[in-house]
Formats: C-alpha cells, structure tokens, sequence
C-alpha cells in the first residue's frame, strides 16, 4: 500500500458488515478518517498510538448505538471490534497487526540497541 494510501484510513468497511442503525447503502453509514502519517510504524509508540486512534474512532462511529440497553451493548461492542479489525487491516502494517493481535508490542527491528 502505497505512503499516500495509507495516510487516511476509513473504517467504514466494518460497519457495512455491522449493519449500524439500519443504513441500507454506504452512503449512510458511518465513518470517519484516522490519520497517521505524522506516526512511525516501526516503533513501539507509534504502533501503540495508531492502534489507540483507530480503537477511538471506531468508539465515534459506533456511538450512535452505545447504550446500556443489554442487546444494543452487544451491537455497539460488535460494531466497534469489527470496525477495530477492518481499520488494522486496511493500514496492513505488519507490527501494528501483531499489537492488535496480542496487545502486546514487540521487538521491532528498528528499535534493537
């Protein structure tokens, strides 16, 4: 994927799945953009960082069905796992896909001293 690609990310791709709030074609479903150019993926802290934002964004888009309402939780907590998932797959970085996997970050190679 090329830099200028990978410099926004849609998370709407999960949503259309998720079916939130009924919408019936992409134009209603929500979305919003995680920008991360200003990050470096081969390091701990901007794994983490992107991971967090793209984890936040998917809490925005999903909010319109956050509710304490015991089914409409389930949906809202399956919108944003779908929506976590799409936006880590769509950046396709190899150490931000193992930090979502694990939560954990690991060694990366530019960062061995």
């Amino acid at each position: 994927m090329s830099k200028r690609l990978t410099q926004l990310l849609t998370i709407a791709a999960a949503l259309a799945v998720t079916g939130i709030a009924g919408a019936t074609t992409r134009a209603e479903v929500p979305s919003t953009v995680v920008r991360f150019g200003d990050l470096a993926l081969n390091t701990k802290a901007g794994v983490k960082t992107l991971h967090y934002r793209i984890h936040a964004a998917a809490q925005f888009v999903c909010s319109g069905i956050d509710s304490r309402v015991l089914g409409l939780r389930e949906q809202y907590d399956t919108c944003v796992s779908d929506a976590v998932n799409a936006g880590v797959a769509a950046v396709g970085n190899e150490n931000l896909t193992s930090f979502h996997r694990t939560h954990k970050v690991g060694l990366f190679a530019s960062n061995r001293n």
